[in-house]
């Protein structure tokens, strides 16, 4: 990484990377982007320089985008897992429906046959 010494504290190309010593308070450090810059394609890319996790136990935590990059990509992880298991729910609610469904066809079918049987 690329930085200047000053003052004590590394400075990086990145202003967003520097971590900074002093205490904040959550809200503060939400308040923090680290990259607000257009790219390549005209495009607008805004990163914030925490990310704010809440987990199920109430707790909340400011990750920081490079020191924390790995926790960050396990709170994804997990986001992405409980999104396909209340999908998976999901599923099992639809094949519940069509076959309640083809039940119900199957019942109209033996009924309409019996009714035409009787009448010829």
């Amino acid at each position: 990484m690329i930085g200047y010494a000053v003052s004590g504290m590394k400075l990086t190309v990145n202003p967003g990377d520097v971590i900074v010593k002093e205490s904040q308070t959550i809200e503060e450090k939400a308040k923090q982007i680290a990259v607000d810059v257009p790219d390549i394609t005209g495009d607008h890319i805004k990163v914030p320089t925490y990310f704010i996790v809440e987990y199920p136990n109430g707790e909340t935590k400011a990750l920081h985008h490079v020191r924390d990059a790995k926790q960050i990509s396990d709170v994804i992880r997990q986001m992405q897992l409980h999104e396909e298991d209340a999908n998976q729910g999901s599923k099992e609610i639809n094949h519940m429906l069509n076959l309640t469904g083809l039940i119900l066809i199957s019942v109209f079918v033996l009924m309409t046959t019996t009714i035409l049987i009787g009448i010829f």
